[in-house]
């Protein structure tokens, strides 16, 4: 018995991203990027110059995960299948840290989103309005008690003028170190998989317009099917068949995509474990409010194009029964025809059949009469034997006309 070739590679999964043992205070920036086309050894290179910059030491060193730290920094490499986080995290101090400008500008991929994480220690409720109003301002602010009240969140989901991050402030009120990282984690993974998900819907707002064209197009198809030649029909249903599979090549991986990432969404909610706080609303009742829509769209969407799919095969397997009804309805009357052409051939041949029997009778005579000729001498006895065969004529003729009745019979009755 030998190892499974990927058995190691199912069992690094499990374990691919481990959370970090973090405590208060510190700031975090995390950030999403998508890939754009550019390969993931060019992404890891980039990821190295950066640990260089910033004088880190390999921690953990995976082919899509990757960790480096030093005493007042660490950072994470994630590779996903269509974007890369980076999490650059300040240790022991309420600021937060900043990615070097030279090499934001030579960065590979396209900047999506991110957040600003600021995580203390449990201070009193005059300094929490106080730190409110510094970092939000007018905004209104979400709110939460979280991990079964061991934590509080603030955020207002506000893009920062100035990074373009969300900013989330944390608080710890009785936080175990990996339980600190599971919270920050859960936090940034919510903005990312969010922004990730909503790709989608600017695609399901451009192709509701092209689903409702076909939709009607099908109708009008479909009205037609009883009044109208069916290889006509069939031809225009396949020019719509067409067009509905590159409108559903289009945006299946898009929308499969986004269901799966707004699962994610709705799953790292939950392991918030939220307490509502009186008058705050919570991260969970924010995106039910803002993220339900646009989901409901983009699930919409691509339920409408699948039932646009099935309807308009079943169009098709109309039409073509019909077609199918014509060839059949052609084919019997040729076959009809071709019974009637040789069910005449066959009278024909019972009228010549007299006509056979008199040749060969005529022949079977003159054959026998010719023998008796030359085998009888006696001139007496031949006569007397050519009156008996002039009489067995119709004997013969009898005994000939039921050899052909019985080679016929087997042709009458097909």
């Amino acid at each position: 018995m030998h190892s499974h070739p990927l058995r190691e590679q199912i069992i690094a999964e499990v374990h691919a991203r481990p959370f970090q043992e973090l405590q208060g205070p510190l700031g975090m920036r995390h950030i999403a990027v998508t890939y754009d086309d550019v390969p993931l050894s060019e992404i890891k290179a980039s990821v190295a110059r950066l640990s260089d910059l910033l004088e880190l030491r390999e921690t953990t060193g995976k082919s899509r995960f990757w960790q480096g730290e030093n005493d007042q920094l660490t950072l994470r490499f994630e590779a996903h299948h269509e974007f890369y986080t980076l999490t650059l995290t300040a240790l022991n101090r309420l600021e937060l840290p900043q990615l070097p400008p030279a090499w934001l500008d030579s960065a590979p991929g396209s900047f999506l989103c991110g957040a600003e994480i600021l995580f203390r220690d449990h201070q009193s409720e005059a300094n929490e309005q106080a730190w409110l109003e510094q970092h939000f301002g007018e905004h209104q602010v979400n709110s939460s008690l979280v991990m079964s009240k061991v934590g509080q969140i603030w955020t207002d989901f506000y893009p920062r003028e100035d990074s373009g991050l969300v900013r989330v402030l944390v608080e710890d009120r009785g936080l175990q170190l990996r339980q600190a990282g599971r919270l920050l984690q859960r936090i940034y993974e919510i903005e990312t998989y969010r922004h990730i998900a909503l790709l989608a819907l600017p695609l399901a707002n451009k192709v509701v317009p092209v689903i409702n064209q076909l939709e009607n197009e099908l109708v009008e198809l479909s009205t037609r099917v009883a009044t109208e030649e069916p290889s006509k029909l069939l031809h225009q249903l396949m020019d719509l068949a067409e067009r509905l599979e590159a409108l559903s090549a289009q945006t299946s991986n898009r929308f499969s995509a986004a269901e799966a990432y707004f699962t994610l969404v709705n799953k790292r909610i939950a392991e918030l474990r939220e307490t509502r706080i009186e008058g705050r609303q919570t991260v969970e009742q924010f995106m039910d409010r803002r993220l339900d829509p646009a989901t409901r769209t983009c699930r919409a969407a691509g339920q409408r194009i699948e039932q646009l799919s099935r309807r308009l095969a079943r169009t098709t397997q109309l039409v073509r029964s019909q077609v199918d009804l014509s060839v059949e309805q052609q084919n019997r009357d040729m076959l009809s025809s071709l019974s009637k052409r040789a069910g005449e051939q066959l009278r024909l041949q019972a009228k010549l059949e007299s006509f056979s029997i008199i040749v060969v009778t005529y022949y079977a005579f003159d054959l026998l009469d010719r023998t008796l000729r030359n085998l009888v001498e006696n001139e007496e006895y031949r006569h007397l034997m050519e009156a008996g065969l002039s009489i067995s004529v119709p004997f013969i003729a009898l005994l000939l006309w039921i050899y052909i009745r019985r080679l016929l019979r087997g042709v009458g009755e097909d």
